[in-house]
């Protein structure tokens, strides 16, 4: 808990060394959270402050409302299918790039035949899987040509897909890769866009600023930039992102701890909001072994852990308010999500129980791999402890942990995912059990229903399938739902900022009161 003292001398501290910047006053608008994001382009990350970022500086082809989920022309004005698997659109003339090349389909074609390409390395596969490859018709038409019926291609193409100019990748470096020979470090190429706000200095691991687009078009859904400059930075200790914005180093944090809400809300100079969001947290179980001779491969095992924690406490008492438990390994916002499954009650004695039939009657320990807000993760592991699972914390940066995962070595992980947003359970569940590299089950059946789901335009069907999948997900514990986070915001009162319960920070459309 955050003693008085401590924040007092945090803000004391603030007042010595932050700089000068945030604020209307200087039309600076600065917002930090504990993140180091490893790169600014979507694409190559999965970071959500990479993802806020993209919104404010970049534009996709489509743009969906963050208060009524309506779909909205941006970069493409209109479009239909042709058939099941051909999709054409209609393009926006006179939009120009903010390196002044002026924007058609071209573009449009470079930039999503390189994320879909199987060597591209693009981070979120399914965002762009579904795509065989785009076709340009004239200047302002394309076709978006499926692999197959693709009912989340809305999705897939708003927010979560910008669009950049022909060649922008030519100028990655290459790097050495894990099998000795050169890989093209895609990531390494600040994006250049469309959207509201420009890029104009990056700091890998630092800060990220932007600055506004002059020439931005005024007849879109984003409307009109406002702020002159938003600056992003990376403030690793949450007592120093309260001390800086009580201070007025920073305007914006989220995250907001339960114990601090009260205090800051009662504060003139903020504003203090709390809203549900599409995070959700959970355990990743090595069940299919990938990790070698583990003891996740004992459904016993897997069902003990998940009677051990008591999720409801951990929700309501430490994420705080907005959160609720997780029921199922989607979010219930999204279509196909199916909650009526499997439920595993906070029963420690039944947990041990489980352990004692597996054969682990005296307890056993395992790696607990972490990467994100610390004391949850701390929280799940005395839960653990208490009936015997003895977890050794490794707690990385993602960049860190990303490639044990997909190398089969965390047997036990705890993550978090945001699905990008996307209303759609192909962006939960499809992601993580389809045997790609975060696919710690392996289940052919899963696996299947799944695929079939995210194939037919028939709603009835594909509910069917999603239920399907998920109730043996959580017959079987192949990974354990722990809770779907709320966000406590906290930022400057002078700040007429919309929140919304998608976990997005929707910058372009703040302004000043």
């Amino acid at each position: 808990m955050l003693l008085k003292k401590s924040l007092m001398a945090a803000c004391a501290m603030a007042l010595v060394t932050s700089p000068a910047l945030a604020g209307k006053d200087d039309d600076t608008f600065v917002w930090a959270t504990s993140t180091e994001m490893d790169t600014p382009d979507l694409y190559y990350g999965n970071q959500r402050e990479a993802l806020i970022s993209a919104y404010a500086q970049c534009d996709s082809l489509i743009h969906r409302d963050p208060q009524t989920n309506e779909y909205q022309p941006l970069l493409a004005t209109s479009w239909e299918w042709v058939d099941d698997t051909t999709l054409e659109m209609k393009l926006r003339e006179g939009v120009t790039f903010h390196d002044g090349t002026a924007f058609d389909a071209e573009d449009v074609a470079y930039t999503l035949n390189h994320v879909a390409a199987p060597d591209s390395d693009m981070k979120i596969r399914v965002i762009v899987d579904w795509i065989d490859n785009v076709e340009v018709v004239d200047p302002t038409t394309v076709r978006i040509h499926a692999k197959k019926p693709t009912p989340a291609a809305f999705e897939y193409l708003s927010g979560t897909s910008p669009i950049y100019p022909s060649g922008h990748y030519d100028s990655a470096p290459e790097v050495p890769g894990a099998d000795g020979t050169t890989r093209r470090d895609w990531g390494a190429v600040n994006p250049v866009c469309t959207g509201p706000y420009m890029l104009t200095d990056y700091q890998a691991g630092q800060s990220l600023t932007l600055e506004i687009n002059p020439d931005y078009f005024t007849d879109g859904p984003k409307g009109t930039p406002s702020i002159g400059k938003i600056v992003y930075r990376t403030i690793k200790d949450t007592e120093t992102q309260i001390a800086e914005l009580v201070t007025g180093g920073v305007d914006w944090i989220w995250g907001v701890p339960p114990e601090n809400a009260e205090m800051l809300g009662s504060m003139d100079n903020l504003t203090v909001v709390a809203a549900p969001t599409m995070r959700m947290s959970f355990l990743s179980l090595d069940a299919a072994g990938r990790t070698g001779d583990t003891p996740m491969t004992d459904i016993r095992v897997r069902q003990a852990i998940a009677h051990a924690i008591d999720r409801d406490a951990i929700a309501q008492n430490l994420v705080g308010e907005g959160a609720e438990v997780q029921e199922s390994l989607c979010v219930p916002v999204q279509f196909g999500c199916e909650t009526d499954v499997t439920q595993y009650p906070y029963d420690p004695e039944r947990a041990r129980e489980l352990l004692a039939e597996a054969g682990y009657e005296n307890g056993l320990s395992v790696p607990f791999y972490a990467y994100r807000d610390r004391p949850f993760s701390e929280a799940v592991l005395n839960y653990l402890r208490e009936v015997g699972i003895n977890g050794d914390l490794q707690f990385l940066q993602w960049r860190a942990l990303r490639p044990l995962i997909a190398e089969d070595k965390t047997e036990l992980v705890h993550l978090t995912f945001g699905s990008n947003g996307m209303l759609d359970a192909s962006a939960s569940t499809g992601y993580y059990f389809q045997f790609g590299p975060d696919d710690y089950a392996r289940d052919e059946e899963v696996r299947d229903w799944l695929a079939a789901a995210e194939a037919t335009m028939d709603e009835a069907e594909r509910r069917d399938l999603y239920s399907k999948a998920l109730k043996k997900i959580a017959d079987e514990a192949y990974a354990i739902p722990l809770f779907v986070y709320g966000r406590t915001y906290a930022f400057n009162s002078d700040l007429d900022y919309p929140v919304t319960p998608d976990e997005m920070a929707h910058f372009y459309l703040a302004q000043w009161k």
